[in-house]
């Protein structure tokens, strides 16, 4: 047995047999491969229905980290309903991936099918105020970054990287995409074990996600301004196109 096994299974001494457990399931790099040395191993233990509690914690097991979340199933529920709505997938993909360490009651299974239907589910179309607010948000953010280049301030490159965290945020809404944390979109646009792993889709615009990678790679200031000014103006044409000059955005009061 591998040795995170061996501590998982440690772990789960104290609560495999409790009455009121009734499922548990790993997930984590662990089990979808290419753990680091930093890879915890995270662990769902599903409470019975009526438990009126829930908990997270960390616990070192014979030099492993294990991460535990501690639910009744209405409560994963209302993690794949919230995540959804803010277009996350990460509960979802945890228990479409994770592996059942035992399932009392059929529960994590009724979770994983559950976890699946959220999963395929579209997200809305942005309204036209939101987008013109999104494309006039966009706009400006370049703007800004100009206005840092041109007085050559000491914070550039780290407006330069958060602006373009922000674009990729933006444009992935337009497009109908999940969210991507920020620490992970170079591995989302570049690595294909990370598609898989994540049950994520390739990035639909392929320009974009070359100029995009391009832009991370850049080190000179003036190449840096731009590979992001190329970006915005893709992303602005992809939305419709924009114009500063007499933009404006007219809506009711109670919008």
């Amino acid at each position: 047995m591998s040795d995170w096994k061996v501590a998982l299974e440690e772990f789960l001494k104290d609560w495999k047999d409790r009455d009121d457990v009734v499922g548990a399931l790993v997930c984590g790099s662990y089990v979808t491969g290419n753990p680091s040395k930093r890879s915890d191993i995270d662990v769902h233990l599903i409470l019975s229905e009526d438990a009126d509690w829930r908990e997270r914690g960390n616990q070192v097991v014979q030099g492993f980290l294990i991460e535990y979340f501690v639910n009744p199933p209405r409560q994963i529920r209302e993690y794949f309903e919230d995540d959804f709505y803010s277009r996350r997938t990460m509960s979802m993909v945890q228990f479409m991936t994770g592996q059942t360490l035992f399932d009392k009651t059929g529960i994590i299974q009724e979770l994983k099918d559950e976890a699946q239907e959220w999963i395929n589910k579209e997200y809305g179309e942005l309204n036209t105020t939101l987008l013109e607010m999104k494309k006039y948000a966009i706009w400006d953010a370049l703007d800004n970054l100009k206005d840092c280049f041109e007085q050559e301030r000491l914070d550039f490159q780290f407006v330069y990287y958060n602006s373009l965290a922000k674009l990729f945020s933006e444009y992935s809404q337009f497009l109908g995409l999940e969210a991507i944390s920020f620490y992970q979109i170079n591995s989302y646009l570049t690595d294909p074990t990370y598609l898989k792993k994540y049950l994520k889709k390739e990035f639909p615009d392929a320009e974009f996600k070359v100029g995009y990678v391009k832009a991370l790679a850049e080190i000179d200031k003036q190449n840096m301004m731009k590979a992001y000014g190329v970006l915005v103006e893709h992303v602005l044409a992809k939305m419709g196109g924009f114009q500063i000059d007499g933009w404006k955005l007219r809506s009711s009061v109670d919008a």
